[in-house]
């Protein structure tokens, strides 16, 4: 209190010298930080290359398992394969589930003060379908050209596998990870989910406790036939509905038409109440839902590079339903609910032409939902929709895959994904609104609503043929797919 002015001011002098000494050195240190990582990823890309014919026998042995639903030979060898690997890594794997259901195997491995990204996959696939269809058996992984051929190569061994690829070869290189991981493996997905479903309705801490995380990396991701890597910032829902019409109690012939009712007109009639010839959704409050998109949302869609050409050449046809292009297809695609007519059936026509009046007819039909509508509540406007036109006579039967769920696309996660993708792709990340299929990524939004889910570093691309005999991805994906995966946990950890 006693010193002169002057010494005052030669201390703050001499402090201001030392803070702007030390703000420059720790600016130093932070930007020399980024240039380490990156020459450790550069090194585990390396790596990954040395190491590409070791994984992809690693994925053919996981291919080779036959793991679908009721095949617990199959289901169990894929999941020790897993678990294997997972142990090895470090991630001490944790079953979850009954006896009788297929188990989910859980892992993670934390890091301080950084990022936790999750990554949610499925082991067990469709079944195999007619053999003679395929080019090689479908339980053992075929190269043919630049393309690997496999059931379940693209959906969704083949993330799931390259997922955990990344993860050991970013350890072998550099002895940690740069940002947290956490593994979720779903052993029913294509039967829908059923050990998941059951605990989030009775086990849901536990859910939250395992889906504890900053990002999910859903299923799978894909590139486009530009060479970009996409990233799908929703996942959506499907509302799949049965009618059943009964008219009396047998078939009868055909002359009894004027004065017998048949099922399938009643049929006809019931469905056409349900969608005009504009396409529009006849069903009272079917839209009061749908979310209206953000000028982010906009922008997307118009970057979008959706190949209409591509598309009306493939499926030999002129235009799209109601001579949509551009903009307002896109729209069409990704923001608008549909109703689809799966199969109608009637008469036994399989038996060949016969001259009678069915008394039974059936119809199975669709509907894609987008956010913010909720399965059950469609359903419930189905049956009041049907009663109110004079068909409650008609039985209504349907599964239900609870609410489609989005990511704002201007998430700051994108921006991670991009700077990931750049270091592995020549052409930049494109973003999508939503990835088209569905699946129970709503099961994670129920115990965690704010969790940003997104459909991204996968192997996959629109012809990888998911569920059909020429189910495929190239090689080039997967390794790509392997190192947009480490790059993506380098920048998480930054």
């Amino acid at each position: 209190n006693n010193a002169p002015h002057s010494l005052i001011r030669s201390y703050a002098y001499d402090y201001k010298i030392i803070f702007s000494f030390y703000q420059c050195f720790m600016y130093t240190i932070h930007s020399l930080i980024p240039q380490k990582e990156m020459r450790f990823m550069e090194q585990v890309f390396k790596y990954v290359d040395r190491m590409s014919a070791q994984y992809i026998e690693e994925l053919a042995r996981l291919c080779s398992m036959r793991s679908v639903k009721g095949d617990e030979n199959g289901l169990g060898n894929a999941r020790r394969m897993i678990k294997e690997k997972l142990d090895g890594m470090g991630f001490s794997p944790e079953e979850y589930g009954k006896a009788d259901e297929a188990s989910i195997v859980f892992g993670r491995r934390t890091v301080d003060k950084k990022k936790l990204v999750l990554f949610y996959n499925h082991y067990d696939i469709v079944p195999e379908g007619n053999e003679n269809a395929w080019i090689a058996p479908p339980f053992t992984l075929t190269e043919r050209g630049e393309r690997l051929y496999a059931r379940g190569v693209s959906d969704n061994k083949g993330a799931l596998m390259a997922r955990l690829q990344a993860i050991e070869a970013i350890l072998t290189v550099k002895g940690s990870i740069p940002a947290g991981v956490a593994f979720l493996f779903d052993g029913d997905e294509e039967t829908g989910s059923i050990t998941l479903s059951r605990m989030v309705e009775e086990e849901a801490e536990t859910v939250r406790k395992i889906t504890d995380a900053d990002l999910c990396l859903w299923e799978n991701g894909r590139t486009l036939p530009d060479g970009s890597p996409e990233a799908a910032f929703g996942v959506r829902s499907t509302l799949t509905v049965t009618l059943k019409v009964k008219s009396s109690n047998g078939e009868e012939h055909g002359r009894m038409g004027a004065e017998l009712p048949n099922a399938a007109w009643r049929l006809v009639w019931a469905l056409a109440t349900l969608k005009d010839i504009n396409e529009n959704i006849l069903i009272d409050g079917f839209y009061d839902d749908v979310a209206h998109p953000t000028q982010a949302d906009i922008d997307v869609l118009q970057n979008y590079p959706y190949d209409e050409n591509g598309m009306l050449k493939r499926k030999e046809i002129s235009e799209f339903l109601l001579g949509l292009s551009g903009l307002e297809l896109k729209k069409k695609i990704f923001l608008q609910p549909s109703l689809n007519i799966n199969g109608i059936e009637s008469g036994e026509p399989w038996k060949g032409f016969r001259h009678i009046i069915p008394n039974e007819a059936s119809a199975r039909f669709s509907v894609i939902l987008v956010p913010y509508q909720k399965a059950d509540d469609i359903l419930l406007k189905i049956r009041k929709h049907l009663e109110a036109n004079g068909f409650a006579d008609i039985e209504v039967n349907a599964d239900a895959e609870g609410f489609p769920i989005r990511t704002p696309v201007d998430t700051p996660w994108r921006d991670v994904l991009s700077r990931a993708a750049a270091n592995v792709y020549e052409k930049p990340l494109t973003p999508s609104i939503t990835q088209l299929g569905s699946g129970p990524a709503y099961l994670l939004r129920t115990v965690r609503p704010e969790l940003p889910i997104i459909c991204s570093c996968g192997v996959a691309a629109l012809d990888s043929g998911h569920h059909s005999a020429r189910e495929n991805v190239t090689i080039q994906n997967y390794i790509n797919g392997i190192k947009f995966t480490i790059a993506t946990l380098f920048e998480a950890g930054k």
